[in-house]
């Protein structure tokens, strides 16, 4: 679906659509209109969108012969922060906690450590197993070639994530793509139901995200293609076997209806998000799921204090940013290669999107 900004506010930019969606209110309307100046400058493709409690507005970006009629899109590992949530509803069911070894909810799990590794060491990617990016390289030295439509698909968890672990449990963060798909099966396991449906019945029917599913391994269409830095389409890669690391397929509308879910507390209670969001400076402030920082942006008179999910794979690249105190999310989803830098730096894409989306009186 189209999520384009009012005709008034684009009058006179490159990228003036009739508006598809109702109007939010006026405040939100100014974020959007200076989000898509600032993307416009930055030659940004793809599509953005700026949330608050109630509505949202957005657009999409880019030269015209580049625009796709309308998404979803994969969301790579904004899936991650999903399924945190979903960890987190459990532990609200009494179902698991957060500091017991996942040994004890699936004793046939053949992880390493399994009797020490935590739901908390695998969603703050502190777990010491192996990389799934480690694994088979093709001719061009690219990786995840497991992840291809055509080569052997594997049945469950990668045989990557069952190897030999690279470091003790707890000792050291490592970002993991192994962490969360052995999350996925803990969460099958104690809620007796396919991920899919734990998904779709604990996160996205109670949001209203119609146009979100967990893809299967071998589903096409995916959702909308991105391209690498050589041209070349990413059509080959198979989405559904990134699982619960990275197999979410939906809007970004939909993606908005998730943080306005998260951020009126009504996927998880207010203790539970706290805990979800306390980001750990020892770790890079990495929370469960997320990061959670405070950092200076332009136009804003103190620091600000975000809630960030990225991903990646392929050519699609997305940001979820939420600044929960103040009710507001940014969502920026990229079909071509764009450099978002860090924020924290004071310069560079992220840094000036969330800026826009933020203290839009810059």
């Amino acid at each position: 679906m189209r999520l384009l900004l009012l005709v008034a506010l684009l009058a006179g930019t490159a990228h003036a659509a009739p508006p598809i969606m109702p109007p939010a209110g006026d405040a939100l309307l100014d974020r959007c209109a200076v989000v898509e100046r600032v993307a416009g400058a930055a030659k940004v493709s793809g599509q953005y969108l700026v949330s608050d409690t109630v509505d949202d507005c957005g657009g999409l970006l880019g030269p015209t012969e580049y625009r796709t009629s309308d998404g979803p899109w994969r969301w790579a590992s904004v899936t991650k922060q999903v399924v945190a949530v979903a960890v987190l509803q459990a532990v609200e069911a009494r179902k698991v906690t957060l500091d017991t070894p996942i040994a004890a909810y699936v004793p046939t799990l053949r992880v390493a450590n399994a009797d020490r590794i935590t739901l908390r060491m695998l969603l703050q990617h502190t777990s010491g197993l192996p990389n799934v990016e480690e694994g088979p390289a093709d001719a061009k030295g690219e990786t995840l070639v497991q992840y291809r439509y055509g080569t052997p698909p594997h049945a469950g968890i990668s045989p990557i994530c069952l190897g030999k672990p690279k470091a003790e449990p707890g000792a050291r963060f490592e970002y993991n793509n192994c962490d969360t798909e052995i999350v996925g099966a803990v969460l099958e396991a104690v809620m007796h139901a396919p991920l899919a449906d734990v998904l779709t019945n604990g996160i996205f029917a109670p949001a209203g995200m119609t146009a979100t599913k967990l893809v299967p391994p071998g589903e096409k269409p995916f959702g909308r293609p991105g391209y690498l830095a050589d041209g070349r389409n990413d059509e080959f890669i198979d989405i559904g076997r990134f699982g619960a690391a990275g197999a979410i397929r939906g809007t970004a509308r939909d993606l908005a209806r998730f943080d306005r879910a998260l951020m009126t507390d009504r996927l998880l209670k207010p203790a539970s998000r706290a805990e979800m969001e306390r980001g750990n400076p020892k770790l890079g402030y990495a929370a469960l799921g997320v990061w959670s920082y405070t950092v200076p942006l332009n136009g804003c008179t103190a620091p600000q204090h975000l809630v960030e999910r990225r991903g990646d794979i392929g050519g699609v690249q997305v940001r979820n940013v939420v600044a929960p105190e103040r009710g507001l999310a940014l969502i920026v989803f990229t079909d071509r290669p764009f450099d978002f830098g860090e924020a924290w730096q004071g310069k560079g894409g992220s840094y000036d999107l969330f800026s826009a989306a933020f203290c839009p009186a810059a």
